[in-house]
């Protein structure tokens, strides 16, 4: 049976990420391997300022009282998974996110976890790193896969997530294009996908207001189809390239092959 690894951590939005594992489970036969991760490097002083003095989040009191939440967060979290009918086992790690996250995708199929409204320094890691496909889960839950987006600009890595969903999902046929000051005529991966005999609708945005109209359409779909983050992240962080400005402002689900 193909299983779904779902990762939750503190303060993750638990309903949204139940409610897309559930989707996956019914409508196409996924196992659910929940995992809950507690971030060894929260214990971390934290220089904070309060009215001009310095506080340490990390002392014993703050410590304390932390560990104390996340324990009544994992038991709430067990009993919500149970109430939803997952009965797998909720699996309780403690240590760097990524090394627990690729042991457990060793044995799975499918990386579900929340996208958050900027990358994590853990899901840049996971981006960078991931050597199976991933869903990072938006705004709202994903219960549906009617209207699936492709942010295209025909380069390696969007044809290989591309590829690699439509070998996971083979019945879905329908998907939208979207691209950016961008000639269609040129895009190969479109006529990959008509010889797939999917249905493809294209949108290019141009002007002045592209940008802002593009991130609307996206926050129209179901789920958006994107190529990974290069290595040199921090600089397409300075630089401000699309893709990274879709990942990060974007409330749609994203799936990265």
């Amino acid at each position: 049976m193909k299983k779904v690894l779902v990762v939750f951590g503190e303060g993750s939005k638990k309903n949204v990420l139940i409610d897309s594992a559930i989707f996956f489970k019914e409508k196409f036969g996924y196992e659910i391997v929940p995992l809950y991760v507690k971030d060894v490097r929260r214990d971390e002083i934290i220089p904070a300022t309060m009215d001009g003095m310095i506080v340490n989040l990390s002392n014993n009191s703050f410590s304390q009282e932390r560990d104390a939440f996340e324990e009544e967060e994992v038991k709430h979290l067990q009993e919500k998974l149970k109430l939803r009918g997952i009965n797998s086992v909720l699996n309780v790690e403690f240590g760097f996110p990524w090394d627990i996250i690729k042991e457990y995708m060793k044995l799975a199929d499918l990386l579900i976890f929340e996208k958050g409204e900027a990358l994590s320094e853990s899901a840049v890691t996971v981006l960078k790193n991931h050597f199976k496909p991933i869903v990072m889960v938006g705004e709202k839950a994903i219960t549906s896969l009617e209207k699936v987006g492709i942010s295209s600009d025909d380069g390696v890595k969007i044809n290989k997530s591309v590829f690699s969903f439509i070998n996971i999902f083979p019945d879905i046929k329908n998907f939208i294009m979207l691209t950016l000051l961008y000639k269609i005529e040129d895009n190969t991966l479109l006529k990959y996908l008509k010889e797939k005999e999917k249905v493809v609708e294209w949108k290019n945005f141009d002007g002045e207001t592209a940008k802002e109209e593009y991130l609307n359409e996206v926050n129209n779909l179901d789920l958006l189809i994107m190529g990974n983050l290069s290595r040199g992240y921090f600089f397409e962080k300075i630089t401000g390239k699309k893709g990274l400005n879709i990942m990060e402002k974007s409330q749609t689900s994203i799936f990265i092959g």
